[in-house]
């Protein structure tokens, strides 16, 4: 079978395997979440697909693919993913803006202090210190997590700042109004059908997709690595390029296309639901993965090579710093936020391809790096 063959086959049923953990995640998190052990199991689930991704990369050797692999997905989520929830999110709601809660807040702040772990990573390379840090951080951030979770009451307000406009239409469309309330009212209780259905799913069904995801995840992650590999030595462009945009599609879309979602409502909880589920998955790259990579690159004793590997972390961590500056700083959210995440996005893209669309094997700058200093 050719690498492209087996890239393509490959690559669509790692997507199948990320949708089946998220949908089984989900069934399970709907029964357990509200428990302390459910929750580091939903929080650890929610994570899976890309850590088993980035070990089984580091595990055959294919540093570059996993460098690639984990800025691209960090990448990703921080500005196109988190973009569109903006975008999408402010266009239905009354003024075009939308306030984060404090938890998510504090969740952006978390995240940008956790920059410091790729940033110094970028600069020193494999470290033993800032890979026991970033497994610390990540264990403090899941606890802080389980204890300070969304309040659930705010569910009630939001439909009066989703409809746009309500207040100068009264006098003028009494009879539109009507028809749009009643709209709304059949709407909300589909929806309300919509999650009592959901709430019926059987939990043998929430752990057969996770079974069947991971076991799927495991098994064709190898090829499609192997594969990438291949078909980027005979393009003759870096891994790092195709791991960078293929990537986080294999192991992120299901929970961005779920986050998208949830703000297309306009309801500002739902809104902050999609936020925070972004912010956390990126606090696990910069903090969990960060520690792994710093392990396997001291135990196996893996070359940092300047500056590709550099040129990721600084990457990620300028695209989540200006994710996290946006979620902390800005106290009214706009539709321009989204649309500056757009554009960091375009501009990392651009880098990256750059540097790696056409990179020779002498051009690299292998570093061994002291592990402990």
């Amino acid at each position: 079978m050719t690498p492209v063959i087996t890239a393509f086959l490959s690559f669509a049923f790692l997507c199948f395997a990320s949708w089946c953990v998220g949908e089984g995640g989900e069934i399970l998190g709907k029964k357990y979440d509200a428990s302390i052990i459910g929750g580091l199991i939903i929080a650890w689930l929610n994570t899976a697909p890309e850590a088993i991704f980035f070990i089984t990369a580091l595990t055959s050797d294919n540093t570059r693919f996993a460098v690639g692999a984990v800025s691209g997905s960090s990448i990703v989520v921080c500005t196109v993913a988190l973009g569109c929830c903006i975008v999408l999110g402010t266009r239905n709601r009354k003024g075009g803006t939308v306030q984060l809660q404090p938890p998510v807040k504090k969740q952006c702040l978390i995240l940008l202090l956790s920059l410091l772990i790729p940033l110094f990573l970028s600069l020193v390379g494999y470290n033993v210190f800032f890979g026991i840090f970033g497994i610390i951080y990540y264990l403090v951030f899941i606890g802080y997590s389980l204890f300070h979770k969304l309040p659930e009451d705010e569910k009630k307000e939001d439909p009066r700042d989703i409809e746009m406009g309500v207040g100068g239409q009264n006098e003028r469309k009494n009879g539109a109004n009507d028809s749009s309330n009643s709209n709304a009212n059949s709407e909300s209780d589909d929806e309300d059908t919509d999650e009592e259905n959901e709430h019926d799913e059987p939990l043998y069904k929430g752990v057969f997709y996770l079974f069947l995801g991971g076991l799927l995840i495991c098994y064709f992650s190898k090829p499609f690595i192997d594969s990438i590999v291949t078909l980027a030595s005979s393009w003759e462009i870096n891994p790092i390029l195709l791991a960078f945009f293929l990537a986080p599609i294999a192991s992120e879309m299901p929970e961005i296309l779920e986050s998208i979602s949830l703000s297309r409502k306009g309801n500002s909880q739902s809104i902050n639901i999609a936020f925070s589920n972004l912010i956390g998955g990126t606090i696990t790259k910069t903090t969990l993965l960060m520690g792994i990579f710093c392990f396997f690159g001291v135990v196996k004793g893996f070359e940092w090579e300047s500056p590709t590997y550099s040129l990721c972390l600084l990457l990620l961590t300028v695209c989540a710093a200006a994710a996290s500056g946006i979620g902390y700083f800005v106290n009214k959210i706009k539709q321009q936020h989204g649309l500056i995440l757009f554009a960091v996005f375009l501009l990392a893209g651009i880098i990256q391809y750059k540097y790696n669309i056409n990179i020779d094997e002498g051009n690299l700058d292998p570093i061994i790096v002291d592990p402990i200093a």
